[in-house]
């Protein structure tokens, strides 16, 4: 059961894609939809030469912060106050530095975590430290939105599944939705060759499990190709696939989290919507 949602919002045009997703997901299950506005304050810093010069540059460039922030808070309100769901609005004004731990204590507390895709196949990326403070340090599901990627109805999921703790978690937190979509594709690569060779079947425990969830389930045995990753895209395209779930792997370098290659290619090049999970 999904009874909170909290997506986030920067201000920008991009939060409109964001809150129709989340209000779309919110709509069966009667959830709520949390906004979280993440206001960046320019960061102190010790004068290099005037320092009543640069201590008034900061002012200023506070002062414009805020202002900003007040704009988009009345603009996002006023936005989710029309859903047809239960909305409200969370600000947070901080420094760049403070977003990872701020974004996952407030993740901690909701069923799933919305945000837009966080980097684009042109090498730009869009709050990356926000989705990667979700997956590595929330303990909760993340649903990952394309650019402009628009609402539509879950009939075909992908489960991306190769039997990991991470794997399971993400099935675990997109069970809601898996149990109401038209058709479940469970979907392993078979990197070691035909599974018949060793008399295994790849997927089926997870396959049965779901199946007695009550999705309606199919397994699929995708052929090797030379990186994982890319055959689930092809496979998610091939299929029609309405929505991706995988599991999120990445290593901690002290608090900083490098994505593993298949994780980073999945935030990269995902043309529809994921749950993933850590």
């Amino acid at each position: 059961m999904i009874r909170d949602i909290l997506v986030h919002l920067d201000g920008s045009s991009a939060d409109e894609t964001s809150i129709l997703h989340a209000e779309a997901i919110a709509g069966p299950f009667d959830a709520r939809v949390i906004g979280l506005l993440t206001n960046i304050v320019p960061t102190p810093m010790m004068p290099a030469v005037d320092g009543l010069a640069a201590v008034s540059i900061l002012e200023e460039n506070q002062r414009e912060a805020e202002e900003a922030g007040n704009a988009h808070a009345m603009r996002l309100e006023q936005r989710l106050s029309t859903l047809a769901v239960p909305a409200e609005l969370r600000r947070l004004d901080l420094f760049a530095d403070a977003t990872w731990s701020a974004v996952a204590r407030q993740a901690r507390a909701c069923d799933l975590f919305v945000a837009q895709r966080p980097y684009g196949d042109d090498g730009t990326s869009r709050w990356p430290e926000v989705v990667e403070a979700a997956l590595f340090g929330s303990g909760r599901g993340v649903y990952v939105v394309p650019p402009e990627a628009r609402v539509r109805e879950i009939e075909i999921a992908l489960v991306a599944w190769n039997d990991t703790r991470e794997a399971a978690r993400a099935v675990a937190e997109a069970m809601p939705l898996l149990r109401r979509a038209k058709q479940v594709i469970v979907a392993t690569v078979d990197t070691a060759g035909p599974p018949e060779a060793d008399g295994k079947e790849p997927g089926a425990d997870i396959a049965r499990h779901l199946d007695r969830h009550g999705a309606k389930v199919e397994l699929r045995h995708v052929p090797e190709w030379r990186e994982v990753s890319r055959a689930l895209l092809n496979e998610i395209e091939k299929s029609g696939a309405d929505l991706a779930v995988l599991g999120a792997y990445g290593h901690s370098r002290l608090r900083e989290w490098v994505l593993g290659g298949a994780t980073r290619d999945f935030l990269t090049f995902c043309p529809v919507p994921m749950i993933m999970a850590h």
